[in-house]
């Protein structure tokens, strides 16, 4: 246990210097810095690996309890490299490595150990349903923080504030677009989730199932969300409106989350 720990404090102390020269690099342009930078990103992201495949092989599935958390957070950690590859903004980086911290701390400070699940858990079904349900998190996450990122843009745009912040934002059209694309992901991986999940719920537990407050509240991210792409293909709904909304629509996965959580769902477990 005192290895694991020590461990776990090592992934969080090289995340805390990645954050930190990535954003001196953000006041302060230097080349230096952001290489340092995305190279303590790279070991956090392996070492984040190294740590769930441990976790995996000593207790199976590893997204129970808060270890959610820690995988949330690999998931956004993995997802900024990649949008490093492509878009290569550093603003937008740091801004989803944000979250992803929080989430991994969380999992430190909340809940060290997590209770081993029942056999009757052990299921492949289960962890694919888990799995689909986190990513699709993870991307709604990300279309959260552009839609963030965008209304900050639009508000400096309108009061004529040129300054660093507004220089090193994406363009308002490449932020929109961002967005868009993270949510059109996200959808579909969380209406797999649920009816793979429903599918095991009902074979384990019965009809039964359909009373926990967490499916109605999976099912209200999956029709806020679902609204969002239907204002934005068919009436046309675009800029801040459409951020707002996307911003609404993460405030229901939030509260869902937590829910399943509280003690009174049977998705604590989660």
């Amino acid at each position: 246990m005192f290895a694991e720990g020590w461990f776990y404090d090592f992934i969080i102390y090289v995340y805390v210097l990645s954050l930190l020269f990535a954003f001196s690099h953000i006041l302060q342009p230097s080349r230096r810095s952001r290489r340092l930078a995305l190279l303590l990103l790279m070991t956090v992201w392996f070492f984040q690996t190294v740590f769930l495949t441990w976790t995996v092989s000593n207790r199976f599935p590893v997204l129970s309890g808060t270890d959610s958390l820690l995988f949330y957070s690999w998931i956004l950690v993995m997802l900024s490299l990649v949008m490093d590859r492509v878009y290569q903004n550093d603003f937008l980086i740091f801004s989803t490595n944000l979250p992803g911290f929080g989430f991994l701390a969380a999992h430190l400070y909340i809940a060290p150990e997590s209770a081993p699940l029942s056999k009757s858990l052990l299921s492949e079904l289960v962890f694919i349903h888990v799995t689909l349900a986190f990513l699709a998190y993870a991307l709604f996450s990300l279309s959260a923080v552009t839609a963030v990122l965008y209304l900050i843009g639009c508000k400096l745009l309108k009061r004529k504030r040129w300054n660093q912040t507004l220089r090193r934002l994406p363009s308002l059209g490449s932020l929109q677009h961002f967005s868009n694309r993270m949510v059109m992901i996200g959808v579909p991986l969380l209406i797999l989730a649920l009816v793979l999940g429903g599918i095991w719920a009902n074979k384990q537990i019965g009809s039964g199932f359909w009373y926990d407050p967490k499916i109605f509240g999976s099912i209200l991210v999956i029709l806020a969300y679902s609204i969002y792409l239907y204002q934005r293909a068919v009436r046309g709904w675009n800029g801040q409106r459409l951020a707002w909304w996307n911003i609404v629509s993460f405030i229901t996965l939030v509260i869902n989350y937590l829910i399943s959580n509280a003690g009174f769902s049977f998705h604590q477990w989660l």
